[in-house]
């Protein structure tokens, strides 16, 4: 079986704990923040829940109405949806995947660009990545003063180290670069100056 999407995954955590219908699935999406790890619309959503009833990972429960509301059916995890999302976790969290993060790629060419454009550049992803850490702090916060289960959202903590551990690896490139410990490669330099001579 190909690999469960994100959001498919999150419709499957929460029919892990109850049943559900997708009203109640997307108030318990915004309560936790589980949008944090993909993105969802309320169209996302019912076509997620309908790919995962069509895969035979989900099972209608019951249909019911209140009331003047809409008709709402509730779903629950079948075994193959149990297995199948069970062995998902299990793969994600065991596996090391191959991953091409744009970040490393830039990384990886900035001898092409003057020093000074490349300093700039890191010292404003030093500045976004403080934001994005304090972002992820005032989460961590509220979701602990709601008394939500840190298991639930272990993953703001992953976040947050790896953010960290960024944030301190391009604090200590921008050092090595402004004091010559890294310096720019003179080929480099020269490479640079004849294409704008070129341009000119």
């Amino acid at each position: 079986m190909a690999a469960i999407r994100p959001l498919a995954m999150v419709v499957l955590e929460l029919l892990h704990e109850a049943p559900m219908h997708p009203y109640e699935i997307q108030q318990k999406i915004r309560e936790r923040r589980l949008d944090r790890l993909t993105k969802v619309t309320v169209g996302s959503l019912y076509h997620a829940v309908e790919k995962l009833e069509r895969d035979g990972l989900i099972a209608v429960v019951e249909t019911s109405r209140a009331g003047k509301r809409p008709e709402r059916t509730t779903y629950r995890l079948t075994d193959l949806g149990l297995d199948a999302f069970r062995s998902e976790v299990v793969t994600s969290i065991s596996a090391v995947a191959v991953e091409h993060p744009r970040f490393a790629m830039a990384a990886q060419h900035l001898h092409t660009v003057r020093p000074e454009e490349a300093l700039a550049g890191l010292r404003a992803r030093v500045l976004a990545l403080g934001g994005e850490i304090a972002a992820v702090d005032a989460a961590i916060s509220e979701l602990g003063a709601r008394e939500v289960d840190p298991l639930f959202w272990i993953d703001l903590r992953y976040s947050r180290a790896m953010r960290q551990a960024e944030l301190d690896w391009v604090e200590r490139l921008i050092e090595q670069l402004s004091s010559d410990e890294l310096p720019w490669p003179e080929a480099a330099h020269r490479r640079i100056e004849e294409l704008e001579e070129d341009r000119r």
